[in-house]
């Protein structure tokens, strides 16, 4: 009877349980890229933290970090709004002369075999255009609402995690059901993970933005560096990439005739720019978290379908853990559980 009441209560637990972590799924899933942001902005600010708490604090040094922040974000938001260039570019008026001309549109009749009627799709564009922006004017209110109350959580959950982080840890250990040296080997090669994954993306983005820029920079493109800059943004990003940027100054210095310099740009694109992507990102993941790449490719992509932007980073540590907690499972209760069978 005893037992009965011990196996109905477990039950019981288990099932409120899951009832509440639905709920709370339920919650946080509406902030799940701000609540994976804040995570990793703790992790990148936790060193300096820990420097400086002797100094200022706890309390003081969470803040000014936060504070130091939030500057830097504008700061940089600031500097990118100046670079955009203000003045009539020779890329528009090259484009708008040639489409007047016509002769972009009958090169492109004449590769695809077809009518374009692409000079009344671009003079209703604009009216178009404002068609969208007005009908989805509600979406675009609900958005700003969204994106102001999510920074606001990122804002004070960064600064709660700065603060009392190492406790939170300590108490997610303390829970695992799972040994001492187990839980303490899944930390390290999530530390070890996330900071490989980190250095990769964002180094990789750096250098390759900066090459893709001295490409721009050969080929005559103006304001090189507000595109630079635009493109270690998009490095950050599959699929797009730098690709967004390189292939619209292709088809201008196509379109301003310039074809040596048009052919120049697309090879130098898929030579020097590909393989600092193809081969820089797989080898500084690869080198600290013993991951694949053909694994880390899979986490980039999935990581992205899964967790929107934020899965960039997340997709291989998940499944760089995952791999380590297959290997621990296999080292600590498979070979156990065949010991004891060869004992028997």
């Amino acid at each position: 009877m005893i037992r009965s009441d011990i196996d109905a209560r477990s039950v019981f637990f288990a099932v409120l349980l899951a009832f509440f972590s639905l709920l709370v799924a339920a919650i946080i899933k509406p902030f799940l890229s701000y609540l994976l942001a804040v995570v990793l902005l703790a992790f990148l600010l936790s060193p300096l933290q820990r420097r400086l708490e002797p100094r200022l604090g706890e309390q003081l040094s969470a803040f000014a970090l936060v504070a130091g922040t939030i500057g830097a974000t504008a700061l940089s938001v600031a500097v990118m709004v100046m670079a955009v260039p203000t003045d009539p570019s020779r890329v528009t008026q090259t484009i708008e002369n040639e489409l007047a001309r016509g002769r972009f549109q009958r090169q492109l009749e004449s590769a695809l075999g077809v009518e374009l009627p692409l000079q009344s799709f671009l003079a209703n564009a604009p009216r178009r255009v404002a068609q969208l922006l007005v009908g989805d004017i509600s979406n675009i209110v609900s958005a700003t609402t969204d994106v102001f109350i999510g920074v606001l959580l990122l804002v004070f959950s960064l600064y709660y995690l700065l603060k009392d982080g190492d406790r939170l840890v300590t108490w997610i250990k303390r829970m695992l059901p799972l040994k001492v040296e187990i839980t303490e080997e899944l930390a390290d090669e999530a530390y070890v993970t996330t900071w490989a994954v980190l250095k990769g993306h964002v180094l990789v983005a750096v250098v390759q933005g900066i090459v893709a820029g001295v490409g721009l920079f050969v080929v005559g493109i103006s304001n090189v560096l507000f595109w630079t800059a635009v493109m270690m943004f998009l490095a950050l990003l599959p699929i797009v990439g730098v690709a967004a940027v390189l292939g619209p100054a292709a088809l201008y210095l196509f379109l301003d005739g310039r074809l040596f310099a048009t052919a120049f740009l697309v090879a130098y694109g898929l030579t020097a720019v590909a393989l600092v992507d193809d081969y820089l990102r797989a080898y500084v993941v690869d080198r600290e978290s013993s991951l694949h790449s053909a694994v880390i490719l899979v986490g980039v992509f999935g990581g992205v379908y899964a967790f929107g932007v934020m899965g960039l980073f997340y997709g291989p540590i998940v499944i760089g853990l995952f791999k380590r907690l297959v290997q621990l499972f296999n080292e600590n209760y498979v070979e156990t559980a065949e010991t004891r069978t060869r004992a028997e």
